[in-house]
């Protein structure tokens, strides 16, 4: 009877194991030069997706390639901050001082990687938490590899 509530895991030879929680696989990641972040892959009972496991698989490879695409869009998320804090408009917790894309890294830290259908394409969203915007997550969204956005969640 306790076999319905036993946690189901899928153990894969390069994520290691995932259990599913909350309609989702999930785990860890190594995303070098950031560090290990969440990892949730879209998938059925029986185990991740073959898409989303393949799309978490290849993103450490590919990350460099992605990453100028990503601190392009975090570093747009940054100049209004740093625009209101300059202007004291904002007065909240302090703001970096950026001066270029590629410098934003040390105010950046990993917090999750989704992998899932968005409007029936596999997306990969890899997300940050930010020193300038510390109530939201900011997510780079890739479909094909290709950069379609830049999102902001609550954080929970």
């Amino acid at each position: 009877m306790f076999e319905l509530f036993k946690p189901e895991f899928f153990r894969d030879g390069l994520l290691g194991e995932l259990r599913r929680s909350g309609g989702y696989w999930k785990g860890s990641m190594v995303v070098a030069p950031c560090g290990t972040f969440r990892l949730a892959l879209a998938g059925s009972r029986k185990g991740p997706g073959t898409v989303p496991l393949k799309l978490a698989k290849e993103l450490p490879g590919r990350f460099k390639s992605i990453m100028p695409e990503i601190q392009t869009s975090l570093f747009g998320h940054y100049t209004p901050y740093k625009e209101a804090v300059d202007a004291g408009e904002e007065t909240g917790s302090p703001c970096p001082n950026v001066v270029s894309p590629e410098a934003l890294w040390p105010h950046v830290a990993p917090a999750h990687v989704l992998v899932e259908p968005l409007g029936g394409v596999p997306t990969v969203e890899i997300a940050f938490r930010v020193a300038w915007d510390e109530e939201h997550t900011v997510g780079a969204r890739f479909q094909n590899w290709q950069f379609i956005e830049l999102n902001g969640s609550v954080r929970g």
